[in-house]
């Protein structure tokens, strides 16, 4: 991970270097607050948010409905035979697995969801970037956070005055294009 993290530092210092040499101007942005920010961010953060929730319903209905068979298992093992006692056990612990297998799914299914709309944010993002970089004759933009891991980004962009950031510019820019 430290690997990739140097890898990564060291080619945007190189491109950095190599833009400045030719006269480029350099800009950054922070695509976390774009996407937090933009009219198309919120609305996904909400289709996420939406479609968490109804799996979520899904799955809190399942683990009420062990949560009682536990309990009335409870009960009633004292009382039952062992045939019937050890039938409620396993019918109880089917569903457990059950649950469990639907949480997984649930999870990979959240997941998928996740990456496509992340990818059709990126899509836009790259779009109106790339004209931002033509109008404001811009030779490289820099993300201002790089991600290292699902939770884990770290800074690129140490320093940098604030004229070189373009990130109020792109959330301005996108939510025009999602209004067109």
């Amino acid at each position: 991970m430290k690997k990739k993290l140097l890898f990564v530092l060291l080619a945007l210092v190189f491109c950095a270097t190599n833009a400045v040499a030719a006269g480029a101007k350099i800009a950054y942005v922070d695509t976390q607050r774009v996407f937090n920010e933009t009219k198309l961010g919120k609305k996904y953060q909400g289709m996420l948010r939406e479609y968490f929730k109804d799996r979520k319903k899904i799955l809190d209905g399942d683990a009420e409905e062990i949560q009682k068979l536990q309990e009335d298992f409870s009960k009633k093992a004292s009382v039952l035979k062992e045939k019937a006692r050890k039938e409620k056990e396993k019918k109880i612990r089917e569903k457990i697995a059950a649950f469990k297998e639907k949480e997984t799914d649930f999870n990979k299914e959240i997941g998928m969801k996740n990456d496509t709309l992340s990818k059709k944010f990126e899509n836009v993002l790259m779009s109106v970037l790339k004209r931002v970089a033509k109008k404001k004759k811009v030779g490289l933009i820099l993300n201002k956070a790089a991600s290292v891991g699902p939770q884990t980004e770290v800074p690129v962009v140490l320093y940098a005055d604030g004229k070189l950031d373009l990130t109020g510019m792109i959330i301005d820019e996108m939510d025009k294009e999602k209004s067109k």
